[in-house]
């Protein structure tokens, strides 16, 4: 794949050897909310009367997008052209540049959204003010798919103009991880652990209050000290990878790669999610779903602050925290052994408002916007990639 000026409009005829008639553009500004984008575009892509282009929007976070965009074998055409057309559907799960762009928007989340207002963060919810959706007081979005109607409430309070076109759609990427649970030995063959060992997935955001910003060398020497019977697997957000170059991200981690850690391209989180037996992770989105899907969490560093009632205080309230100063080993049986399915699934119910529904609702959402009639052939979430080793951990697998 190469970036390309594509023939849009009258000269596509002469070009496309199926005659589709609208043309999608899907907008990815970062790795981080690439594949929500790419979850919402896999509902429209097996319609022949449906072309989708993609475009790498402006970001400072869009490290690593147009090598992902190139190895998905997509259609990318460059920002510049993509403003100058005119689209019978824009996509995308980040605001920047989207004022620039023709044709009506579905705005997308890009992860657990903290649905509840809270003091911390002076009563604003992150990615939903009016700076997000409104450009010199014009609305942007035509619609706003939300996971749960909190969120339409957390509107109301600072996009008011928003609420009209927001629809209570569900979480796409939790359906798609509690279905891939149904698969577990398929992911777990994928990393190679094919037989009864207790596979520990560590999950890492990114910022300094990550597990791998906060130098997590107490945990990673328990993590050493487990037993064979334990394969453990990291994944590493990609804002990490991109902000410091995955030369150097592998530097700091050769020592514990050496000792059998083993990590896995962030683009395939979810596909370890799926796999693991239980997920050590931090405040971020991954350890979130996790829990939501129903996978034992053992959290590792504090939480930031949130509301009573949120994802994130919820999924603290379910789970315990790791012990530096005890083997991780009981700690993670520990965890196991205490899962509680009716709390987790407080943590879903938190995620999201329509679960199991939200491709059919999603999918619905954007023909409307498309003008076209829906497709009669149903609509059930799929399960997410396999997970996908890093480097030479290919090897090691």
């Amino acid at each position: 794949m190469r970036w390309l000026r594509f023939p849009i409009g009258r000269d596509a005829a002469f070009w496309r050897t199926v005659a589709t008639e609208r043309t999608v553009l899907a907008a990815v500004h970062t790795m981080a909310s690439a594949g929500h984008v790419l979850d919402a575009i896999e509902l429209l892509e097996p319609d022949r009367r449906i072309q989708v282009v993609f475009t790498q929007a402006p970001d400072r976070f869009s490290g690593g997008v147009h090598d992902h965009l190139r190895a998905a074998g997509v259609v990318a055409i460059d920002w510049d052209q993509a403003v100058h057309t005119d689209f019978d559907l824009v996509v995308s799960a980040d605001r920047g540049g989207l004022h620039e762009l023709g044709g009506p928007w579905l705005a997308l989340a890009h992860g657990v959204m903290n649905n509840k207002l809270t003091r911390a963060s002076g009563g604003m919810v992150v990615g939903l003010g009016a700076p997000w959706f409104t450009h010199f007081g014009r609305l942007l979005p035509a619609a706003v798919a939300v996971s749960h109607p909190d969120v339409v409430d957390a509107l109301r309070h600072q996009c008011p103009e928003a609420v009209p076109v927001a629809a209570v759609t569900g979480d796409l990427c939790l359906d798609r991880l509690v279905e891939s649970r149904r698969h577990r030995a398929a992911y777990r063959e994928a990393l190679g652990v094919d037989d009864q060992r207790t596979l520990v997935a560590i999950s890492s955001t990114w910022g300094p209050d990550s597990l791998l910003g906060r130098a997590p060398d107490t945990l990673f020497d328990l993590v050493a000290d487990l037993p064979d019977r334990y394969a453990v697997t990291m994944v590493i957000h990609p804002g990490a990878w991109h902000g410091h170059g995955s030369r150097q991200v592998l530097a700091w981690l050769a020592r514990q790669r050496r000792a059998g850690l083993r990590l896995v391209d962030p683009a395939s989180w979810r596909g370890l999610v799926a796999a693991a037996d239980v997920v050590i992770g931090d405040h971020g989105s991954a350890t979130i779903y996790a829990a939501a899907a129903g996978v034992p969490v053992l959290r590792a560093g504090p939480l930031p602050p949130t509301a009573p009632g949120a994802a994130a205080e919820i999924m603290g309230a379910v789970t315990r925290a790791v012990e530096p100063g005890r083997p991780l080993g009981p700690q993670l049986r520990a965890a196991v052994a205490s899962f509680d399915a009716a709390a987790y699934a407080r943590v879903a119910g938190a995620v999201t408002a329509r679960p199991g529904a939200a491709a059919s609702l999603l999918r619905a959402r954007m023909y409307h916007l498309l003008r076209l009639p829906e497709p009669e052939t149903g609509c059930a979430p799929a399960p997410v990639g396999r997970p996908m080793p890093v480097g030479d951990d290919r090897s090691r697998l």
